[in-house]
Formats: C-alpha cells, structure tokens, sequence
C-alpha cells in the first residue's frame, strides 16, 4: 500500500552471537521470500522460482560456512569475543608489520632464518617477570610452549585457500605436546605473539641463561626439536582435514599437487620461534 515509486530494503545483520546471527539472517531471508510472494512481478527482489533453492540450500550452505568460520579460524569461547567481520580479517596485524618492515628493512633482510626469542609465561615459573596484567583466561591459555613460524619450501598456489598466511605456518604447541592452536587459528597465535612481545625492546636475560642452561648453550636441542616434530604432524592432519573439508563443501574447489601438499617435516623450514616459559 506504499505510495512511493521506490523502496529500498536495508539489512543489518547482527553479530554479537553467532547462533543469534544465523537464525535473524534466515527470518530476514525469510522475510524477504514473503515479500517476494506478495509483490507484483515487476516489484520482486528474489526470483520466485530461486526461493526453495535458496532457503533450502543456499543458506544452509551459508551456515555451515559460518559454524566453519566459528570452529576454525576464531575460537570464541577461548577469547570470549563476538564475532564480527573484523575478526576474520589481519589487518591490524599488516599494519603493524608494514610499519615495522619500513623502519627495518636493512635488518631484516640481513637477518638469518632461525632466529629465536625467549618470554616468561602469564602464568607459571617466570611470571613474575612479566610487567603486563594478563586475565585469568589469558593465563589458562598462555602457557609454556613454543610459537614457531615455519615457510613451506613448494609454495602451492592452491594452498592459500586452505591457510592464511601461505606459505608460512603458524602453530602454538605447549610443553605438553599439546597444540593448542593450529596453523588455521592465526589470528589467535598472532594475538598471543603481539601480547608476549610489544613493548619489548631488551631480552629476559634471565629467561637466556635459563635457556642456555637448559640446552647447554644450543648444544642439546631435543626437547625443542621435538616439539617442532609434534607440530608438523599436527600441521599436516589439520592440512589434510582443511582439504577434505574444502572438497566436500566448496563445489569448484581445487587442490594443490601432491608435490605442492604438506607430508612431514622436510616440507619446512624454521623462519623464527618463540619461546615461552
């Protein structure tokens, strides 16, 4: 019963709960079918013979997308954060990496791969060390462990579906043995990275000769060598996963090469590592 020419719908979608998310999304969808039912011809904003396809299939499609995003890239209830469309983006991250290469560039081009830092825990041994106040959360996932960066030696082009940092992987792995986050939880490895180190210009001269006492000056490197073993295992299932998954949801889905895929270690080689103690 509008007595204007036009009429333009806005969507706002919201994104403090991803569940909550979902089901507005598909009442709105919804709506709009309604809506479609209702208009003339000439007025409908979705294809009537799209409608079953598209509540029946295509946002179903779209939800799982959505509950893949929730499990693989963003683990909200470890951060207690909603989800919004800056958390799949590291933007931040470029830009604080941008800034940084500009001002080092002379260094880091002379700078050797290997290359290692050493950060109290936000809670255990050293902690004390720490002059930043972490949340209790924050203790219970930041523990002792190693961050390694690692750089795929054969780059495959189809591996940037499948990892976002190509061809460099990520991976928090505890002294445990436990990784507790994998290369498709970057965002989140880079979090606890920024939080470890920003700020800090000098190294824990304590937390060295610890470490040096540990491995006897870098001679006796097994427990660490491990770990990086421990790792790429892990790296490899969660690759292997990642791509059947992308096989089995995304309908034009291309793999990389079997000579281009993660097998083991050989596949890698170490960029730089962090330790955390």
């Amino acid at each position: 019963g509008s007595t204007n020419d036009k009429i333009q719908l806005v969507n706002f979608w919201a994104t403090k709960d991803l569940d909550k998310y979902i089901n507005l999304k598909n009442r709105v969808e919804a709506r709009m079918a309604l809506v479609d039912v209702t208009a003339t011809g000439e007025d409908n904003i979705l294809n009537t013979e799209q409608i079953e396809d598209l509540i029946e299939d295509d946002l179903k499609y779209r939800d799982k997308q959505l509950k893949r995003l929730n499990d693989e890239v963003l683990d909200l209830e470890e951060f207690n954060e909603s989800v919004s469309l800056t958390d799949f983006s590291l933007d931040d991250f470029r830009q604080d990496l941008t800034a940084f290469i500009n001002e080092n560039k002379q260094k880091l081009a002379d700078s050797p791969n290997g290359l290692y830092a050493v950060v109290p825990a936000a809670k255990g041994e050293f902690a004390s060390l720490q002059t930043k106040n972490f949340s209790e959360n924050e203790k219970e996932i930041i523990k002792p462990g190693v961050v390694f960066c690692l750089q795929q030696k054969s780059e495959g082009n189809e591996n940037s579906a499948v990892n976002p940092l190509q061809p460099y992987f990520l991976v928090y792995i505890r002294d445990d043995g436990e990784v507790k986050f994998n290369f498709s939880n970057a965002k989140q490895i880079l979090e606890i990275f920024r939080l470890m180190c920003e700020g800090k210009t000098e190294p824990f001269q304590t937390l060295c000769r610890d470490f040096n006492n540990e491995t006897t000056n870098g001679k006796e490197m097994s427990k660490y060598t491990d770990l990086m073993q421990k790792a790429v295992k892990e790296i490899a299932a969660n690759y292997r996963k990642r791509i059947g998954n992308k096989l089995t949801l995304d309908r034009n889905a291309i793999i990389a090469t079997k000579a281009e895929q993660i097998q083991g270690i050989s596949d890698f080689e170490l960029i730089t590592w962090l330790i955390i103690k």
